[in-house]
Formats: C-alpha cells, structure tokens, sequence
C-alpha cells in the first residue's frame, strides 16, 4: 500500500536523464503520446516532445472542452492511484488512453500515460455531440483520422510494456526522492528556534534570500506558508509536552510550545486539531 505523500512532502522527485530516453524510444517505436505526470498532475518528462494531436487540441480548444479532459484525467489518476494498476479507459472524446502508477519505495511518484490514439475506424458519438456546425463535424472527422491507430489485440502489449518500463525505472532508480534541501533548511530552523519569537524575515536572512522568493517557494511547491509550519511545529511540541507531562496547565503547556498567549493557543489547537487542549491533555490522563 501507498504510502500518503503529504507525510514525506519534504523530499522531491529527482528524474534521471535516461528516463527521457526511455520515454523517447517508446514514444517513437509506437507514434503514441507518452507522459510522465507528477503526483500532482503536472507534466514533467514527454517522449520525443510530441505535442497535442490536431484532434485534441480541436476538442479541447476550438469546440471548448479543456475542463472535461482535466476532469478526467484527475479521476483517473484518483483511481490508479487507490488501485495501484495500470488503467485503461476511454476519455470523453472517445480516444483510448492507458494510465499507470509510478510507485518508489512505497510512495506514489507520478503517472505514465499513454494517449491520443484511436483503436478503431468510426468517429465517436461523444465527440460529434460536441459539434455545432456541419464545418465542425467535417473537420473534426479529418482530425480523428490523422490519429495514431493502435489495433485492441496490441494494448494490453501496449500496458504490459508500460509497467515493464514503470518497474525499470524503479529497479534501476532513474527516479528517486532526495530532499529537497531548500525546505529542509527551513524546517530546520524552525525545529531549533519554534521557541523563540521568529519570522520569515529571519529565516529568509538565514538562507540569503529574499522574504517574497521564501514565501512563494512555499506556497507554490508545498501550497503553505510559513506561519503554518511555525504553529504546525508548536503545536506537534505541545502535544509531545504533553505526553511527557499529562499533568501540566495549558500555560504551561503552551510557553513550552512557543505559545506567548494561552488563550491563542486554545483557539489555535481546536482548531487544527478538532478537540481542546483540555481534552487532548484528558486523553493523556487515563
């Protein structure tokens, strides 16, 4: 079972150059559209770079169906992802598209997926719904048939080949997490200093960057801010203080934690932890 990555978000996925070439090769061997999805859905390596098909782009853009294919592909990655098996589905505009884990050591690494492609000679039902005009019909009917065209007896090769390729990388480790040592030095600082008044300023100084930089490094990769990870960390302090001293005052409990004010701490821990600290520290007591 997957571990949950929100416990290990502070190591980063490191891809080794030859993973692009793996992707490259498999792309080109087959004319199909190969990615290589981050946990989070973002692209990060292509096979060959191929773009878009003309067919996808034309639903997507020109017919304004961008939001179904994004949808889609969140549930798919949803279910893989509670599965741990490679998929394969029809999207909604009636093309085949294969989808599999990237499994590291036990943490959910990313997503290879295999699109674009047609496995038969009949314009979808779906996809014509989405057309207006008879120009748009026509058009589209064009578009369908410059797919890449895989038979139905050659995908489950397709999908035996695609996990064959997901356990290369994993055994070979042209993927691995690392930490990442930028939000290491700022958890850092904060486990050495959760106990004093600090600010971003300070930490921003200590790593020789600017507040702003700090502060969109952390929205942006880690989607907090640093006053979350400071009161997060107190509030972990509060609890370990507690374990160690069930009989302690809240005041008490709360300056060993970094809390200046007992009462912010109260509202604080409720709300973040779904209980009061009288009731945390009750649980302790029997």
């Amino acid at each position: 079972m997957m571990e949950n990555m929100d416990k290990h978000n502070i190591l980063e996925l490191f891809l080794n150059d030859d993973v692009q070439k793996l992707l490259d090769h498999f792309a080109g061997m087959l004319d199909l559209r190969v990615t290589f999805f981050s946990r989070f859905g973002l692209p990060i390596r292509r096979g060959q770079e191929m773009p878009n098909t003309a067919y996808c782009k034309f639903i997507q853009q020109d017919l304004g169906h961008l939001e179904h294919c994004q949808d889609i592909d969140q549930a798919m990655r949803e279910r893989v992802t509670e599965t741990c098996q490679p998929l394969s589905y029809v999207c909604h505009a009636g093309l085949r598209e294969v989808i599999a884990p990237v499994v590291i050591g036990n943490r959910l690494a990313g997503f290879l997926m295999v699109g674009q492609f047609r496995t038969g000679d009949q314009l979808p039902a779906c996809a014509l719904n989405y057309c207006k005009t008879e120009a748009q019909k026509k058009e589209l009917q064009e578009k369908f048939f410059s797919l890449p065209k895989l038979e139905e007896d050659r995908l489950q090769s397709v999908i035996g080949t695609l996990q064959m390729l997901i356990d290369y990388i994993a055994a070979r480790e042209l993927a691995v997490f690392r930490p990442d040592p930028l939000k290491s030095a700022i958890d850092k600082y904060i486990d050495e200093h959760y106990q004093e008044d600090v600010y971003l300023t300070d930490v921003a100084k200590m790593l020789g960057k600017s507040i702003s930089s700090v502060a969109q490094f952390l929205r942006n990769k880690y989607h907090t801010c640093f006053k979350d990870l400071l009161i997060e960390r107190r509030l972990c302090a509060a609890e370990d203080y507690w374990k160690k001293h069930p009989c302690a005052s809240i005041r008490e409990c709360a300056e060993a934690a970094g809390f200046k004010d007992q009462f912010y701490f109260s509202r604080i821990f409720h709300k973040k932890r779904a209980m009061s600290p009288r009731e945390f520290r009750a649980r302790w007591n029997h």
